[in-house]
């Protein structure tokens, strides 16, 4: 992706749209790694977007209010046909797993991620409540939005976070297509990151 072509993108419909179009033909011939990790299989496509009626029901069953961006992204595309591809470093069995997370089979998933990266960093439901804390919500693996105002994307796995994308379409690109022309900052400190950032354990760090 060219860097103009990432400056661009925002939470737009017609972002996501872009990045629709795009990911499926570079998806068209797809070159798989002996490494671990879900891969995207060769010729994948993303699922139909979401009705209005079935992103309320989404955000009713996570108990989460989605931003507009996030809606945008859903209403656009709903998770890939096909599913990721585990190779386990040509040392194992393959195994199969979702990528980009969809409406409504991987709710117990992203109901997972949540509590596990809040516990990692020892964010309690009465934390978030008494002190503001935004709540996040991943869209791949350890890629979540943090839904304040800033809706910066951080890659949280567990306690190490890093700056991902400064929006959800920018942090979704950068999942798909190879960009040495990523931004590059320092996190801003939200609710959630001044929370983190007084705990011993959390690692807040820019990307590298």
């Amino acid at each position: 992706m060219k860097k103009r072509q990432f400056k661009k993108l925002d939470n737009s419909i017609s972002s996501f749209q872009w990045i629709k179009k795009k990911s499926e033909r570079y998806w068209q011939k797809v070159d798989l790694m002996e490494c671990w990790g879900f891969q995207i299989q060769e010729g994948s496509k993303w699922k139909k977007g979401l009705s209005e009626p079935e992103l309320e029901d989404f955000q009713k069953q996570l108990n989460i209010t989605f931003p507009e961006s996030l809606k945008n992204y859903y209403r656009t595309m709903n998770g890939l046909d096909k599913p990721g591809i585990d190779n386990n470093g040509g040392e194992g069995e393959i195994d199969f797993g979702p990528i980009f997370y969809s409406y409504p089979d991987d709710i117990p998933i992203i109901k997972a991620r949540i509590k596990l990266t809040l516990e990692a960093n020892r964010v309690t439901e009465d934390i978030m409540k008494n002190q503001n804390v935004p709540p996040i919500i991943p869209y791949l693996g350890h890629r979540f939005l943090i839904l304040d105002h800033e809706e910066t994307v951080l890659s949280m796995f567990g306690d190490d976070i890093i700056f991902w994308g400064g929006n959800l379409a920018k942090g979704i690109a950068q999942d798909i297509f190879p960009i040495r022309h990523a931004e590059k900052k320092k996190i801003e400190v939200s609710a959630l990151l001044a929370h983190l950032a007084t705990q011993s354990g959390p690692v807040l760090r820019s990307e590298e």
